[in-house]
């Protein structure tokens, strides 16, 4: 399909659709009173909300009415809005999955912070991104009856699209490894720095937990092996892909975040500027983001993909999935069996990844110094160092 156009640009007829009857999120917002100004007296936490769905529902209207892979009305549907998600008040059993967590199944219409609004959208479920920062809205939106799910995004700052990103993968992944990415049924520029991705559903069941990802992980290395084998497999020099990976280190062991002889071995690994294993990869290897279907898997979300070392997806793996020690011998006879000439081992490779992320944490600790969350993610540092230690072992 080609790329399509749709103007104006997307998010911009919030007041539009809110000027033609649509009850706002926030049951403050009168009939009459500007979509963007500040309302006298209302929290202003409610009031982006309300604004973002506004948007969101606006923005979902024109795509309906531009794509083709979508189902589109000119009638006013009834919808429930409850926090960041919209869904109709009856929705499809396999819709639900699509809802985040604690918003999952039935929704009681008569407490207060459930919302009553029209809007004339054939979605049945739209879900507004967990971390919506930008300026102009993200969002996801699932059709029951076409099985269908549309992604809309903004470009990033730096330029990089989430979108493209996924719609490369499914060039790639389609090709090499059918049935581990969704069917793709459409995408476009929706102009103004937004893009979107129309997927056909999974019928399948996220792998909520650590222990789902285990029971399935054979399933997973198999799939992204495919990838790599087809995609094809390169090598860079640690130092090209990672220029100050040495002073970011450093600041690791001026925190403290790990043993002496850990941070040894890492500045040693470093130093050597071996080669690592690149190819195509997805990049938030997580469970949320891998179905289980009666074929065997599916991954979904492939917004982050790109040519990264190998052993990224398979620290996240390391990380989020149960059996640590089997799943360490399994990730390391799985994806280590080709190592680069003048390269790292592939125990080295995963260590370094490791390492990577735990570059984060000193920035990160500080920012989240006195918060709620610092003891937890204190607790994730602590046992993203326990597995560098562990992976440093063989």
């Amino acid at each position: 399909m080609q790329t399509q156009s749709v103007a104006p640009p997307l998010g911009q007829r919030a007041r539009g659709v809110l000027s033609r009857g649509l009850t706002p999120l926030v049951r403050r917002i009168r009939r009459g009173s500007s979509a963007t100004k500040q309302r006298s007296g209302q929290d202003p936490v409610l009031q982006r909300q309300g604004d973002r769905v506004s948007a969101a529902l606006s923005a979902l209207e024109q795509l309906e009415a531009a794509e083709p892979a979508l189902p589109n009305t000119a009638r006013p549907t009834e919808f429930l809005a409850l926090d960041r998600a919209i869904r109709r008040p009856e929705i499809a059993d396999h819709l639900h999955t699509m809802l985040p967590g604690p918003l999952r199944g039935d929704w009681d219409e008569h407490e207060e912070s459930v919302h009553r609004l029209s809007a004339p959208i054939a979605a049945d479920v739209v879900v507004l991104a967990k971390f919506d920062l930008s300026e102009q809205v993200k969002f996801r939106a699932a059709y029951g009856a076409a099985r269908c799910s549309v992604a809309v995004q903004p470009d990033r700052p730096n330029g990089a699209s989430g979108i493209l990103a996924a719609v490369r993968s499914h060039e790639i992944v389609t090709r090499y490894a059918p049935g581990l990415i969704p069917p793709m049924l459409g995408h476009g520029d929706a102009g103004g720095g937004q893009r979107y991705l129309v997927e056909r559903w999974v019928d399948g069941t996220p792998l909520i937990t650590s222990e789902q990802m285990a029971a399935h992980l054979a399933a997973i290395l198999e799939g992204m092996g495919q990838v790599h084998r087809g995609y094809g497999i390169h090598t860079a020099r640690l130092s090209a892909l990672w220029g100050r990976f040495a002073a970011q280190w450093q600041a690791v062991r001026e925190a403290g975040l790990v043993p002496g002889d850990v941070a040894d071995r890492v500045a040693e690994l470093i130093a050597d500027d071996h080669r690592l294993r690149v190819s195509w990869s997805h990049g938030d290897l997580v469970a949320s983001n891998v179905m289980a279907t009666d074929a065997g898997v599916t991954i979904i979300d492939w917004e982050h993909a790109t040519e990264r070392p190998i052993m990224h997806d398979a620290a996240k793996l390391h990380q989020f999935t149960a059996d640590k020690e089997p799943l360490l011998d399994l990730l390391l006879a799985e994806w280590g069996r080709k190592t680069a000439t003048g390269g790292y081992r592939p125990a080295e490779e995963l260590a370094l990844l490791h390492a990577r992320f735990l570059c984060r944490a000193p920035s990160r600790m500080a920012e989240l110094a006195g918060h709620k969350r610092s003891g937890l993610y204190a607790r994730q540092v602590t046992r993203q160092v326990d597995l560098l230690a562990q992976t440093l072992a063989r």
